[in-house]
């Protein structure tokens, strides 16, 4: 907006700053001489378009022959909080410290581990549907309870999801694993004791707790992967930790048939493989139990990234206390100007 004519002829006094408000710009006014307008923002504090201060004499000197005019209020919020030059700092954030972000080589046994006790899981859920004609002789049922047997997993998961996605985020990625490997190894361990003609319950028993334990085991490759891995590790990790639950399910079809042929006419040869298929299940279940207790943790020592450092408010020490100075001052000034 243009000045009024008698004030087009002010004249700067070289070494003196111009007034308070006055910004220069290029142009092509007579050297000496300015037209401004006022702005609305406070001198203190304020940067140039260049990054220098308004009051500096460099900012005076470069200001001779030139004309000013307002800046917009978005365009002195950039000035204020963001670099000039590319590859410059902020202004004000010169000396802050970065976040620190290391890799652990221990991620690997995390990520090892959790497979590995995901493909068991996975494992036990479809043990049973894969043989069902010899477990719907050995235990006397129909192939309706067999079915249920690997349907009370996704029975489980519909209610108890939520549940564990919260108690994820709140008590941490440790209990949560504790929790799933610990009940997939229960479950293993009761169903040894299931291996008598009347004892189905103690079988669905087992297996209930095995469909609990994959609702804490299901929600984990995405947190294993953001807390222990580095941003270029992150889709690497979450995919191998998902791998391991389908090669689960694809040694459940393989080794059930294997282990448990189907001899119906001899019970007691039965009942015998059945067991060798339960032991040698719990046993391993036991044996990565052992390991989550030991080499399982809820996050690195120091973050693997920036993201996480930020999640876990590591960051906050590094944030320039001009720049967030500098963003209060304009949020202030911001809800002055709606104001009036």
């Amino acid at each position: 907006m243009a000045r009024p004519d008698d004030e087009e002829g002010v004249a700067v006094v070289p070494g003196h700053p111009p007034a308070i408000g006055y910004f220069p710009v290029p142009g092509g006014s007579p050297a000496g001489k300015m037209s401004a307008e006022p702005q609305n923002g406070p001198k203190a504090g304020c940067l140039a378009l260049n990054g220098v201060p308004r009051d500096s004499p460099a900012t005076v000197s470069g200001a001779l022959g030139r004309p000013q005019t307002q800046l917009a209020a978005e365009e002195e919020t950039q000035v204020r909080l963001l670099p000039t030059v590319p590859g410059e700092e902020p202004p004000g954030a010169e000396g802050s410290p970065a976040p620190l972000t290391a890799l652990s080589t221990r991620r690997f046994v995390v990520l090892l581990i959790f497979s590995l006790y995901s493909l068991v899981n996975a494992f036990q859920w479809i043990q049973y549907s894969i043989i069902s004609n010899v477990f719907e002789g050995f235990y006397g049922v129909s192939s309706l309870h067999i079915d249920w047997l690997s349907m009370v997993y996704m029975l489980a998961y519909v209610p108890l999801i939520f549940p564990a996605t919260w108690l994820l985020d709140t008590r941490g990625l440790r209990l949560t694993a504790l929790l799933g490997s610990g009940l997939n190894c229960l479950g293993a361990w009761i169903k040894c004791g299931s291996v008598q003609r009347h004892l189905f319950w103690v079988t669905m028993l087992g297996q209930s707790l095995c469909s609990v334990a994959q609702v804490f085991i299901l929600g984990l490759p995405s947190r294993i992967a953001s807390v222990w891995f580095g941003p270029k590790e992150v889709s690497t990790a979450c995919a191998t930790a998902v791998l391991g639950n389908q090669l689960g399910t694809a040694v459940g079809f393989l080794l059930p048939p294997v282990l448990v042929p189907n001899t119906q006419n001899n019970t007691d040869l039965l009942a015998y493989n059945i067991n060798i298929m339960f032991y040698g299940t719990s046993s391993v279940a036991t044996l990565l139990f052992i390991l989550t207790v030991i080499g399982h943790s809820s996050k690195a020592l120091l973050p693997p990234s920036v993201t996480e450092s930020s999640r876990r408010g590591l960051s906050l020490e590094a944030v320039s206390q001009n720049q967030l100075q500098a963003a209060i001052i304009s949020l202030e000034e911001g809800l002055g100007r709606s104001a009036f």
